[in-house]
């Protein structure tokens, strides 16, 4: 049985969403890598993450991606993913989550299980039965990817400014027990 809050609303993101969607993005970052990313990596990146960018990426959106986001109300947006097709071929899947956060006040509420669920959706209506997602070694979000299913397939290091950080995939093979569970 699910916690999610029953007022949660869970939907396809538009333009006026942005400044919403880039505020999750810059704090999910701040309190999700302290202290696995340095300081000034995660500063610099959180000045990436903008409503103008956001705002672009909303406008230009095309139909095999998505932004979704979770509302709640009284706090309004708390968590978002963005998904479509796979950038890189893992295991013959053929879809990616982008990104996925939730603001730590609204963790452990089944927002992000929600927000993987309409991900899933999302692809099984463009055909894609299959997707994966790329997460640091070091974050504590790799359990809650294990909890839904995920399956690590590949390993990579990626450098952020200078800092070498170890990334884990996790795939979702068959989608049917993601998008029905409850």
């Amino acid at each position: 049985m699910s916690s999610v809050d029953a007022k949660l609303v869970v939907r396809a993101a538009s333009v006026a969403d942005a400044a919403a969607i880039a505020h999750v993005h810059r704090e999910s970052w701040r309190t999700t890598y302290a202290g696995m990313l340095p300081v000034e990596v995660i500063e610099r990146e959180t000045g990436r993450k903008s409503e103008a960018t956001w705002r672009r990426w909303l406008e230009n959106a095309d139909r095999p991606t998505a932004t979704i986001v979770a509302e709640v109300p009284g706090a309004g947006i708390v968590g978002f993913s963005f998904c479509g097709v796979a950038r890189a071929g893992l295991e013959g899947l053929e879809a990616e989550i982008y990104a996925l956060y939730v603001l730590q006040d609204h963790q452990r509420r089944g927002i992000g299980r929600e927000l993987v669920r309409e991900s899933a959706r999302h692809f099984v209506r463009l055909g894609l039965f299959g997707f994966y997602l790329w997460v640091l070694k070091a974050n504590r979000a790799r359990l809650f990817y294990e909890a839904l299913g995920g399956q690590a397939i590949a390993e990579k290091t990626e450098q952020l400014g200078g800092h070498p950080f170890g990334e884990v995939a996790y795939a979702w093979h068959d989608l049917t027990g993601l998008i029905g569970a409850d």
